[in-house]
């Protein structure tokens, strides 16, 4: 009887340790693995060659045969499955190890629509605290019948530092003329990407796609990027080249095929996104942002988005270019995005209340303390997809939560609270180990 048992403890062990938790360097942690194995080594020098100059097609047979052997017995190794992080230190490395794997001139092996980044678990909550925000600005009180949410956005961003920090490099470079020929369009992407990579969301967002009533808060929406240097260009060329010029940047490719993954729409779903995830959306459609596809709100009188480019003379591909344009200007997944985080921002100023969840699992367990007079404080959260009939949470059901929250964390004297925001699964699979273990002792 202990043998059946001990061997799914090995293999929960294993799923945790390989699949929940992970590796933090991703593909290249892979590519060292990878390089101890000298048949795994082998095949991977032969499929880089393969995917480098013109593509597989133009070798010969049996070089073509050889390609397709090695992508074939790849695809059992972690490197098949690896991901990237946006924003990692040598994600430009990373990435090139991606593609090598999932090269779309590889035959048989098209998967740019599969995106090469993992993100954890988005929060229950997006907004920020206004009232408090009210008070570390040393202000007058917000009047909630005339908010403007970008301006508190603004101010919320210039008390976190790491958020001032960032948003003040990126407006150095994207606002300071480098020459004749206008901005330095290169280091206004690069602090860009720097800025919407490492500013946690709950800053980052609400400067992005704070709600707006008026045109002076849509104006001040709309120059949060600087888009007469990240965004505008003096022509607009057609938007296929534009994308032709984006794939031969490992780091635009990435984010093109991340974004066409997050946030395709489906009609068929509630939510109108095939991936039933809003955040994953958002966070897809701010990494485009410093790349040469970067998107922004087109005017000061809607919030409709568009990148900078055109579909005027693309002859028979005409209908192609349509659908890239149409990703960003008819692309109801992304609109019911950006809907849900602004909607949360109005009931979190007007309620003071948490904003409703948009997608997440339903979790549902006991954090124990480490001594008698904690019981535990039991956390449960609920999925929702759709921003317009969402549930969200109450304040009896929040105010519960943080007590036992609270009680545990004074008992125990440990700091959980970030447990209050969503606990990954690798924590749920390793309680489930440890119940394993005891109950097979």
């Amino acid at each position: 009887m202990m043998v059946p048992r001990i061997t799914l403890l090995l293999a929960l062990v294993d799923y945790v340790l390989t699949d929940e938790i992970g590796s933090p360097d991703g593909c290249l942690s892979a590519e060292t693995q990878c390089s101890l194995d000298p048949d795994c080594n082998t095949r991977l020098r032969t499929l880089s060659q393969c995917t480098t100059g013109s593509g597989v097609e133009h070798l010969q047979p049996a070089a073509r045969n050889e390609c397709m052997i090695a992508a074939r017995a790849l695809q059992s190794h972690q490197l098949f499955t690896c991901k990237c992080k946006r924003g990692m230190k040598k994600e430009k490395s990373c990435l090139r190890i991606f593609w090598t794997m999932h090269q779309s001139h590889v035959p048989g092996y098209n998967d740019f629509e599969a995106s090469p980044y993992e993100y954890s678990m988005p929060g229950p909550t997006w907004g920020l605290d206004y009232s408090r925000l009210a008070s570390l600005v040393s202000g007058p009180k917000v009047q909630p019948a005339n908010v403007n949410h970008c301006l508190d956005a603004a101010k919320a961003c210039n008390v976190d530092e790491t958020c001032k920090q960032f948003r003040t490099e990126y407006a150095k470079y994207c606002l300071k003329p480098a020459s004749r020929s206008g901005c330095n369009k290169h280091k206004c992407h690069k602090s860009l990407r720097r800025f919407f990579d490492i500013v946690p969301e709950e800053y980052k967002y609400p400067v992005l796609f704070c709600p707006c009533e008026d045109r002076a808060c849509t104006e001040r929406r709309r120059q949060t990027i600087v888009p007469a240097c990240s965004f505008e260009e003096p022509d607009k060329q057609n938007c296929l080249n534009l994308q032709d010029t984006c794939k031969a940047d490992v780091i635009c490719k990435s984010r093109l095929a991340d974004f066409q993954t997050n946030c395709q729409p489906s009609k068929k779903s509630a939510s109108y996104c095939f991936g039933e995830n809003y955040n994953a959306c958002l966070q897809s459609y701010t990494g485009l942002i410093g790349t040469v596809l970067t998107p922004n709100y087109v005017s000061n009188s809607s919030s409709d988005i568009s990148i900078w480019c055109t579909c005027v003379n693309s002859g028979n591909q005409h209908e192609e270019c349509e659908n890239l344009l149409n990703l960003f200007t008819s692309n109801s997944c992304l609109r019911n995005s950006i809907n849900s985080y602004a909607n949360s921002l109005q009931f979190h100023s007007s309620e003071n209340k948490q904003p409703a969840l948009t997608t997440t699992e339903r979790l549902s367990f006991n954090l124990p303390g480490k001594d008698s007079s904690c019981n535990g404080a039991s956390v449960s959260l609920d999925s929702n997809q759709d921003s317009n009939r969402g549930d969200k949470l109450t304040a009896s059901k929040e105010k519960s939560l943080r007590e036992k929250i609270t009680d545990c964390n004074t008992n125990s004297g440990t700091d959980i609270q970030s447990l209050v925001v969503m606990v990954p699964y690798a924590i749920t699979s390793l309680y489930i180990f440890m119940f394993l273990i005891e109950n097979a002792i």
